[in-house]
Protein backbone atom coordinates (compact mmCIF):
# COMPACT_ATOMS: atom_id res chain seq x y z
CA UNK A 1 0.00 0.00 0.00
CA UNK A 2 1.22 3.18 -0.95
CA UNK A 3 2.29 5.23 1.80
CA UNK A 4 0.98 8.43 0.96
CA UNK A 5 -2.33 6.84 0.81
CA UNK A 6 -2.34 6.49 4.37
CA UNK A 7 -3.71 10.31 4.55
CA UNK A 8 -6.80 9.87 2.95
CA UNK A 9 -7.98 6.97 4.92
CA UNK A 10 -10.85 6.79 7.94
CA UNK A 11 -11.67 4.56 10.35
CA UNK A 12 -15.23 2.60 9.75
CA UNK A 13 -16.18 3.55 13.24
CA UNK A 14 -19.47 4.96 13.71
CA UNK A 15 -18.12 8.70 15.27
CA UNK A 16 -16.21 12.07 13.97
CA UNK A 17 -14.12 11.09 10.27
CA UNK A 18 -10.21 11.06 12.13
CA UNK A 19 -7.27 10.26 10.13
CA UNK A 20 -5.39 6.82 10.78
CA UNK A 21 -1.99 6.50 12.63
CA UNK A 22 0.33 4.22 10.75
CA UNK A 23 2.70 1.92 12.62
CA UNK A 24 4.94 0.49 10.17
CA UNK A 25 7.34 -3.24 10.57
CA UNK A 26 8.15 -3.67 6.83
CA UNK A 27 8.60 -1.12 3.81
CA UNK A 28 9.42 -1.82 0.23
CA UNK A 29 10.45 1.53 -1.45
CA UNK A 30 7.28 3.68 -0.44
CA UNK A 31 4.84 0.52 -0.20
CA UNK A 32 3.97 -0.28 3.55
CA UNK A 33 3.76 -4.06 3.41
CA UNK A 34 3.66 -5.09 6.75
CA UNK A 35 1.90 -2.95 9.90
CA UNK A 36 -1.16 -1.56 11.23
CA UNK A 37 -3.36 1.25 10.90
CA UNK A 38 -4.50 2.84 14.56
CA UNK A 39 -7.81 5.06 15.32
CA UNK A 40 -7.19 7.38 17.48
CA UNK A 41 -10.80 8.08 18.83
CA UNK A 42 -11.99 4.57 18.84
CA UNK A 43 -8.24 2.13 18.91
CA UNK A 44 -9.74 0.17 15.94
CA UNK A 45 -6.62 -1.50 14.18
CA UNK A 46 -6.55 -2.29 10.06
CA UNK A 47 -3.84 -4.55 9.82
CA UNK A 48 -1.50 -4.15 6.76
CA UNK A 49 -0.84 -7.76 5.27
CA UNK A 50 1.39 -8.00 2.19
CA UNK A 51 1.12 -4.95 1.21
CA UNK A 52 -2.60 -4.95 1.18
CA UNK A 53 -5.12 -2.80 3.62
CA UNK A 54 -7.63 -4.90 5.27
CA UNK A 55 -10.74 -3.26 6.12
CA UNK A 56 -13.30 -6.04 6.64
CA UNK A 57 -14.50 -6.96 9.75
CA UNK A 58 -13.43 -10.71 8.92
CA UNK A 59 -9.71 -9.16 8.64
CA UNK A 60 -7.02 -11.15 6.88
CA UNK A 61 -7.83 -14.96 7.14
CA UNK A 62 -7.35 -18.37 4.72
CA UNK A 63 -11.13 -17.79 4.16
CA UNK A 64 -10.76 -14.18 2.68
CA UNK A 65 -9.77 -14.53 -0.88
CA UNK A 66 -8.21 -11.44 -2.76
CA UNK A 67 -8.62 -11.58 -6.62
CA UNK A 68 -4.87 -11.90 -8.61
CA UNK A 69 -5.22 -9.23 -10.60
CA UNK A 70 -6.54 -9.36 -14.49
CA UNK A 71 -3.55 -8.92 -16.86
CA UNK A 72 -3.61 -5.65 -19.31
CA UNK A 73 -6.83 -4.54 -20.31
CA UNK A 74 -6.82 -3.47 -23.80
CA UNK A 75 -6.43 0.15 -25.49
CA UNK A 76 -10.69 0.15 -25.77
CA UNK A 77 -11.21 -1.01 -22.21
CA UNK A 78 -8.91 1.62 -21.06
CA UNK A 79 -10.22 4.42 -23.07
CA UNK A 80 -13.53 3.69 -21.62
CA UNK A 81 -12.73 3.33 -18.57
CA UNK A 82 -10.70 6.59 -18.61
CA UNK A 83 -14.18 8.46 -19.96
CA UNK A 84 -16.63 7.09 -18.06
CA UNK A 85 -14.45 8.46 -14.96
CA UNK A 86 -13.36 11.48 -16.18
CA UNK A 87 -10.04 11.61 -15.81
CA UNK A 88 -9.42 14.79 -18.16
CA UNK A 89 -6.60 16.11 -15.86
CA UNK A 90 -4.52 14.76 -13.16
CA UNK A 91 -5.13 14.22 -9.25
CA UNK A 92 -7.61 12.16 -6.93
CA UNK A 93 -8.37 8.71 -5.41
CA UNK A 94 -9.82 6.75 -7.80
CA UNK A 95 -11.15 2.73 -7.01
CA UNK A 96 -11.59 0.04 -9.00
CA UNK A 97 -13.33 -3.55 -8.47
CA UNK A 98 -11.36 -6.63 -9.98
CA UNK A 99 -13.09 -6.17 -12.86
CA UNK A 100 -11.77 -3.17 -13.89
CA UNK A 101 -8.34 -3.37 -12.39
CA UNK A 102 -6.51 -4.49 -15.73
CA UNK A 103 -7.13 -1.00 -16.40
CA UNK A 104 -5.19 0.11 -13.50
CA UNK A 105 -1.35 0.81 -14.81
CA UNK A 106 -2.67 2.40 -17.68
CA UNK A 107 -4.98 5.19 -15.95
CA UNK A 108 -1.94 6.29 -13.74
CA UNK A 109 -0.54 8.06 -16.64
CA UNK A 110 -3.36 10.20 -16.68
CA UNK A 111 -2.18 12.00 -13.62
CA UNK A 112 -4.74 10.81 -10.34
CA UNK A 113 -2.62 10.78 -7.25
CA UNK A 114 -3.60 7.31 -6.58
CA UNK A 115 -5.34 3.98 -8.44
CA UNK A 116 -6.58 1.69 -5.63
CA UNK A 117 -7.79 -1.72 -5.84
CA UNK A 118 -10.84 -3.04 -4.08
CA UNK A 119 -10.35 -6.53 -3.19
CA UNK A 120 -7.55 -7.55 -5.37
CA UNK A 121 -3.94 -7.27 -5.71
CA UNK A 122 -1.55 -5.07 -7.63
CA UNK A 123 0.56 -6.44 -9.91
CA UNK A 124 4.31 -7.03 -8.81
CA UNK A 125 5.19 -4.63 -11.99
CA UNK A 126 2.44 -1.74 -11.23
CA UNK A 127 3.17 1.90 -10.65
CA UNK A 128 3.83 2.74 -6.83
CA UNK A 129 0.21 4.46 -7.48
CA UNK A 130 -1.45 1.60 -7.35
CA UNK A 131 -2.40 -0.03 -3.56
CA UNK A 132 -5.15 -2.79 -2.61
CA UNK A 133 -7.39 -2.43 0.18
CA UNK A 134 -9.67 -5.60 1.49
CA UNK A 135 -13.46 -4.21 2.22
CA UNK A 136 -16.89 -5.05 2.46
CA UNK A 137 -19.30 -2.93 1.58
CA UNK A 138 -17.85 0.19 2.49
CA UNK A 139 -15.37 2.30 1.51
CA UNK A 140 -12.88 3.76 3.89
CA UNK A 141 -12.55 7.78 2.78
CA UNK A 142 -13.49 10.58 4.16
CA UNK A 143 -16.95 11.90 2.75
CA UNK A 144 -15.46 13.85 -0.74
CA UNK A 145 -12.27 12.01 -0.44
CA UNK A 146 -12.60 10.22 -3.63
CA UNK A 147 -12.70 11.25 -7.35
CA UNK A 148 -13.99 8.17 -9.00
CA UNK A 149 -15.62 4.47 -8.15
CA UNK A 150 -15.72 1.57 -10.75
CA UNK A 151 -17.64 -0.94 -9.81
CA UNK A 152 -18.41 -4.18 -11.73
CA UNK A 153 -21.00 -6.89 -11.03
CA UNK A 154 -21.01 -9.32 -8.00
CA UNK A 155 -19.29 -5.80 -6.47
CA UNK A 156 -21.63 -3.56 -7.20
CA UNK A 157 -24.30 -4.41 -4.25
CA UNK A 158 -26.54 -1.32 -3.21
CA UNK A 159 -24.43 -0.89 0.33
CA UNK A 160 -21.64 -0.52 -1.21
CA UNK A 161 -22.97 1.52 -4.18
CA UNK A 162 -24.54 3.50 -1.21
CA UNK A 163 -20.62 4.05 0.71
CA UNK A 164 -18.70 5.37 -2.54
CA UNK A 165 -21.88 7.79 -3.80
CA UNK A 166 -21.11 8.98 0.34
CA UNK A 167 -17.05 8.92 -0.49
CA UNK A 168 -16.81 10.97 -3.69
CA UNK A 169 -16.26 14.47 -4.10
CA UNK A 170 -18.52 16.95 -6.08
CA UNK A 171 -18.72 15.91 -9.83
CA UNK A 172 -16.77 12.86 -8.69
CA UNK A 173 -17.65 9.92 -10.62
CA UNK A 174 -19.70 6.33 -10.11
CA UNK A 175 -19.57 3.95 -12.96
CA UNK A 176 -21.95 0.33 -12.18
CA UNK A 177 -23.70 -2.00 -14.29
CA UNK A 178 -26.96 -1.39 -15.80
CA UNK A 179 -29.15 -3.45 -14.22
CA UNK A 180 -28.08 -2.15 -10.68
CA UNK A 181 -29.60 0.37 -9.24
CA UNK A 182 -28.44 4.14 -9.03
CA UNK A 183 -28.00 5.49 -5.15
CA UNK A 184 -28.96 8.08 -3.73
CA UNK A 185 -26.45 11.31 -3.48
CA UNK A 186 -25.68 10.93 -7.44
CA UNK A 187 -27.14 11.49 -10.56
CA UNK A 188 -27.06 10.00 -13.55
CA UNK A 189 -25.54 11.24 -16.76
CA UNK A 190 -25.56 8.11 -19.03
CA UNK A 191 -25.51 4.80 -19.57
CA UNK A 192 -25.57 2.21 -22.15
CA UNK A 193 -26.14 -1.25 -22.45
CA UNK A 194 -23.17 -2.28 -19.97
CA UNK A 195 -23.15 0.51 -17.78
CA UNK A 196 -24.51 3.65 -16.60
CA UNK A 197 -22.14 6.63 -14.87
CA UNK A 198 -22.89 9.07 -12.54
CA UNK A 199 -22.24 11.94 -10.84
CA UNK A 200 -22.25 12.99 -7.51
CA UNK A 201 -24.59 15.51 -6.45
CA UNK A 202 -22.48 18.97 -5.38
CA UNK A 203 -22.70 19.62 -1.64
CA UNK A 204 -22.88 23.11 -0.89
CA UNK A 205 -20.12 23.96 2.19
CA UNK A 206 -21.27 24.92 5.43
CA UNK A 207 -21.46 28.63 5.90
CA UNK A 208 -18.68 30.49 7.29
CA UNK A 209 -19.52 32.73 10.10
CA UNK A 210 -18.65 36.42 9.99
CA UNK A 211 -17.46 38.15 12.06
CA UNK A 212 -17.10 42.85 12.16
CA UNK A 213 -13.45 43.98 12.28
CA UNK A 214 -12.50 45.72 15.88
CA UNK A 215 -12.23 49.13 15.12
Amino acid sequence: MFIELVDSLRCLGAHEDTWLVAAVTRMDGRHIIEGTLGCPICRREFPVRDGIGWFTEAGPSPTVRLTQRPGPADDDRVTRAAALLGLTDGGGIVCLDPSWAGCADALTELGPAHIVLLNARPSDSSPQEVSGLAVDDRLPFAAGGVRAVALGHGAATAPLLASAAAVLRNRGRLVAPAATSVPDGVHELARDTLDWVAERTAVASPPVPLRSARR
